[in-house]
C-alpha cells in the first residue's frame, strides 16, 4: 500500500521537504495523479511562509527553507526537484517538459480513493509533528486555529497549552482578547460512550457530552462550562474546531470546523452532541438557521423530560407489538432476546413445534420496522440437501453471471442502510447439518472488528460477485431448530457462537390483548442493537471489579465441566461478561435471572452424553443452581433425571 511505503520513506527525513511535497502534491492532484510543478511550488512556499506568520520557524537555520522569502520560484523547484522529489522517485516522478509531478503509475488507483489520499495526508502531518517537535515546544498557537489545514496533527498537550484546561479533557474553550473557540478532542469509537461519525463522509459527528459517574450510572450537567461553550457557539457564532483520532495513544487530526446542531439520547439515556461540518466540499459553507438561546434551553428541557428512546420503552413497545398478534411472551424473554442479539448477532431458537420460535423473530422485528415487506427482514428456508453455502450466497451460472443468494440480497441492502437493523431467520436451520452451509458465516462473525467507527469483518468468499461483501454491523441471524428424528445435532463449534434460547413453555390461556388502537411499529436506530463490545479489552478498563466477580461464577461452573470437557473457552468468558454488562447498564433483569439466562444458553447445551461421569457434573451443577438460578435449575434436574432413566442425556426436549 502506499500510505505504507511513504511512511517507510518519511522516517528516513533529514529536514521537512518530503512531507511538505506531499502535501502539496496531494492538494494539486488530479484525477491521473499528476500536478503541476508550478502549483507544487507554490504550496511548498506557502506552507513555510504561513509557519513565519503565525511566529513559528520554518525550518533549521542551515536549511533554505529557513529564508523562504528570499527565495525564487526556480529556486524552490530546483530544491524540490533535487532533494525531496529524488529520494520519492521510486513514489513520484517529475516530468520537466510537460511540467508535472506524477504518482507513479501502481499507485494511482489507490488515490481514487478518499480515505487513501486523507490517510497520506495524516501520515505526512503526523512525520512533520516529529520532527518539529525537536524545534519548537509549541506544535499550535491560535493564530493557527484561523487557517488550520485538514488533517493538520497535534496532541493532547497542544491543545491544553492553548485552553489551559486539563490534557485529559476532551472539550476545550478558548476565550482571550485575541480569539474566541472551542476546541473538541474526538476518539472515535474509543470509549464506553462511543463518539462516531454519522455519515460515511465524516460531515456529521455524534459527540457525548462531558459528565460524571454517580452508582455506574453517567449524569450530565448541560451547564457545565464545557458542555455549555458547545451550546453557546450556534448563537455567539464562534467555531467549534474538532481533532480526532482513530484509538488512544495516536495524535489527533483536525476535521474541520463544525457546528452545533441539536441535543440528542442515545438508547441507554446517554447525552451527546450532533455536529455538522461547516465545509462540506466545494468551498461551500452549511449555514443553519439561527436558534435562540431560550429556544435551545427550552428543548433541553422537554429532552430531560422526554428522554425519548430509552430500552425500557423500546423493548416494552416490542412486548406489546407481539402480544397484539396474538403471541404471548414473557417481557424477561423478550429481554433476554435482545441482549442475546446485542452480545452476538447471532441466536438459536430452540424448542418443539408449535411454540412461536419463528413468530418471535419475525414479530420482534416487524414491531421495530422491519418487515419481508421494506426488506429488513426475510425468512430463508433451510432445506435438507444444503452441503454447501452455495443456496445461501449464491453461484456462478454456465454464462458466468453470478446468481445472488437470498442472504448476499439482504447483506448489500444492510450495507447501504447501516442505520436500519435487518433481520434473517433461517428456518429449521438444522435440516442439513449446519457446519456444511453455514461454517463461512461462522467464521466470518468471529472475524468482526471496529474499523473507523463502524464493526465490519472480514470479506465473505462469493466468487464472480462483483461487490465485496461482508457482515455488516446491522444484520441479526435468527436460527430456529427442532429436535428430532429428522434433524441433525449441533457441535461445540455452533453452541460456542450463539446464544441458544429455549422456547418450550406455551401458555395455551392466555389471549391476544384486545385494543382498540392498533400498534404501529416503532422506527428504531441499529444503534439500538449494535454491539459495543467485541473483545474483552473493550469493556474491561472501569468494570475490572465487576468483571472479576462474574467471572469467578463462570470459574466455578467450569471446574464442575472439566472431568467430560464440556468446559467453556475464552469466547463463551467473553460474551457471557458482555451480557452481563449491557444488563447491568439498562437495568432491565435482576442480575441473578441475568445470570440463569446465560447458564441456560451458554453452558447447558453443551452437556450430552452417556458416561457416567455426567451425572456426576449434573448433580453438581443441580446444588449449584438450586438457590439463586431456577430456570437453570429446572433444566439441570430434568437432564439428570433422563440420565437416570436413559442411560443418556442432552439439552434438547
Amino acid at each position: 500500500m502506499l500510505a505504507e511505503v511513504l511512511d517507510r520513506k518519511l522516517r528516513q527525513r533529514q529536514a521537512s521537504y518530503m512531507m511538505v511535497t506531499v502535501l502539496a502534491m496531494l492538494d494539486y492532484l488530479s484525477s491521473d495523479g499528476s500536478a503541476e510543478m508550478s502549483d507544487v511550488v507554490q504550496g511548498f512556499k506557502a506552507y513555510y511562509a504561513t509557519r513565519i506568520k503565525n511566529g513559528k520557524l520554518p525550518e533549521k537555520e542551515d536549511k533554505k527553507m529557513s529564508r523562504v522569502q528570499s527565495l525564487s520560484d526556480s529556486e524552490v523547484k530546483n530544491l524540490i526537484v533535487t532533494q525531496p522529489l529524488a529520494a520519492l522517485s521510486d513514489l513520484i516522478s517529475y516530468d520537466e517538459n510537460a511540467g508535472l509531478v506524477q504518482i507513479n503509475e501502481e499507485y494511482i488507483f489507490e488515490l481514487n480513493n478518499k480515505k487513501a489520499r486523507k490517510e497520506l495526508r495524516r501520515n505526512a502531518f503526523r512525520h512533520l509533528y516529529e520532527y518539529y517537535k525537536g524545534l519548537q515546544t509549541y506544535q499550535l498557537s491560535l493564530a493557527d486555529l484561523k487557517e488550520l489545514p485538514l488533517d493538520f496533527a497535534a496532541s493532547a498537550k497542544d491543545i491544553s497549552l492553548l485552553s489551559g484546561q486539563n490534557q485529559m479533557k476532551g472539550i476545550h474553550p478558548i476565550e482571550s482578547d485575541e480569539y474566541r473557540g472551542v476546541i473538541i478532542l474526538c476518539t472515535i469509537a474509543g470509549e464506553e460512550y462511543a463518539n462516531t461519525w454519522l455519515d460515511e463522509e465524516e460531515n456529521v459527528l455524534k459527540y457525548y457530552l462531558e459528565g460524571r459517574k454517580v452508582d455506574d450510572r453517567k449524569v450530565y450537567n448541560e451547564n457545565m462550562k464545557s458542555n455549555k461553550s458547545i451550546i453557546d457557539s450556534r448563537e455567539d457564532g464562534y467555531p467549534i474546531h474538532v481533532f480526532v483520532r482513530e484509538q488512544k495513544g495516536e495524535l489527533f487530526h483536525y476535521a474541520g470546523d463544525f457546528l452545533y446542531e441539536s441535543l440528542d439520547v442515545d438508547p441507554y439515556g446517554n447525552k451527546f452532541f450532533v455536529l455538522h461540518k461547516k465545509d462540506l466540499g466545494g468551498g461551500e459553507r452549511q449555514v443553519l438557521p439561527d436558534m435562540p438561546r431560550e429556544r435551545i434551553i427550552k428543548d433541553m428541557e422537554q429532552f430531560d423530560r422526554k428522554m425519548r428512546g430509552t430500552a425500557e420503552d423500546i423493548l416494552k413497545h416490542c412486548c406489546n407489538y407481539i402480544a397484539s398478534r396474538g403471541f404471548v411472551f414473557e417481557q424477561d424473554l423478550i429481554k433476554n432476546f435482545f441482549f442475546s442479539l446485542k452480545t452476538k448477532p447471532f441466536v438459536i431458537l430452540a424448542g418443539i413445534s408449535g411454540t412461536g420460535k419463528s413468530k418471535i423473530g419475525e414479530l420482534f422485528a416487524e414491531s421495530i420496522g422491519a418487515t419481508a415487506e421494506n426488506g429488513r427482514y426475510r425468512l430463508i428456508a433451510v432445506r435438507p440437501d444444503w452441503n454447501d453455502s452455495a443456496d445461501l450466497i449464491g453461484y456462478q451460472n454456465l454464462k458466468g453471471e453470478f446468481i445472488k443468494g437470498p442472504l448476499t440480497k439482504i447483506i448489500l441492502e444492510a450495507i447501504d442502510n447501516p442505520e436500519k437493523p435487518y433481520f434473517v431467520c433461517l428456518d429449521e436451520m438444522n435440516l442439513a447439518r449446519v457446519e456444511y452451509y453455514f461454517s463461512d458465516f461462522l467464521s466470518i462473525i468471529e472475524s468482526r472488528r471496529k474499523l473507523n467507527g463502524r464493526i465490519t469483518s472480514f470479506t465473505i468468499n462469493a466468487n464472480g460477485l462483483a461487490e465485496k461483501i461482508y457482515f455488516p454491523e446491522n444484520l441479526y441471524i435468527i436460527g430456529t431448530v427442532n429436535m428430532d428424528e429428522t434433524t441433525h445435532s449441533f457441535s461445540r463449534k455452533v453452541l460456542d457462537r450463539a446464544n441458544t434460547i429455549e422456547l418450550t413453555h406455551v401458555a395455551l390461556n392466555q389471549f391476544p390483548l384486545v385494543k382498540d388502537k392498533i400498534i404501529e411499529p416503532l422506527e428504531v436506530n441499529n444503534a439500538f442493537f449494535r454491539s459495543d463490545y467485541l473483545l474483552l479489552t473493550d469493556c474491561f478498563a472501569g468494570n475490572e471489579e465487576y468483571i472479576k466477580e462474574k467471572v469467578e461464577v463462570l470459574e466455578a461452573i467450569n471446574q464442575m465441566l472439566m472431568p467430560c470437557g464440556f468446559q467453556v473457552g475464552y469466547r463463551v468468558r467473553d460474551e457471557f461478561c458482555f451480557y452481563l454488562l449491557y444488563n447491568k447498564m439498562l437495568g432491565l433483569l435482576p442480575e441473578e435471572k441475568a445470570i440463569d439466562f446465560q447458564i441456560m444458553q451458554k453452558i447447558l447445551p453443551r452437556i450430552q452424553g452417556s458416561v457416567m461421569e455426567i451425572e456426576d457434573i449434573l448433580t453438581k451443577l443441580e446444588n449449584f443452581c438450586r438457590t439463586s438460578y431456577p430456570m437453570s435449575y429446572k433444566k439441570v434436574e430434568f437432564m439428570r433425571r433422563r440420565f437416570e432413566r436413559d442411560g443418556f442425556t442432552s439439552f434438547w426436549p
